[in-house]
């Protein structure tokens, strides 16, 4: 949602600190669940439910949040919505050239074909790139960097 809703110039930002966050959370729960904090049998309860706090501030903020600006004029169609969205989220201002991008995404989206998961496994253009991403993934899963 972070990364759709943020203007185009801190989008790659935008989708960067969602790793850093994650790998954030991982650490301070590794960090609490030591015995000397929250790991202690009469603990464990409270650090099992400590994840419930930010689910929960998370359902009660959300629905006062827009719907994103992309999805409104990609998916339904709505230009007046997707406008009101922007001014929302980005504030007054001269936001054409976002619209203009976005119409030129949805157009680029219509010519491209959508592949199953079975297709995109059996297109020989694309295996050398899945066997790095899986490959990727299964080593950073053993090699520790997470906790680090």
């Amino acid at each position: 949602y972070v990364g759709e809703i943020s203007p185009k110039k801190l989008r790659g930002f935008a989708n960067s600190t969602s790793s850093f966050f994650w790998s954030l959370g991982k650490v301070i729960g590794q960090i609490s669940g030591q015995r000397e904090l929250l790991g202690s049998q009469s603990l464990w309860p409270m650090l099992m439910a400590s994840c419930g706090f930010p689910a929960l501030v998370q359902l009660v903020t959300l629905p006062f949040f827009p719907e994103s600006p992309p999805y409104l004029l990609m998916h339904t169609g709505d230009q007046e919505g997707c406008k009101k969205a922007i001014r929302q989220l980005w504030g007054e201002g001269q936001h054409q050239a976002e619209i203009d991008d976005i119409m030129k995404e949805k157009a680029t989206m219509k010519n491209t074909k959508i592949l199953s998961v079975l297709e995109l496994v059996k297109e020989p253009a694309f295996r050398w790139q899945l066997y790095m991403i899986f490959t990727l993934t299964a080593t950073t899963q053993l090699c520790g960097i997470n906790a680090v």
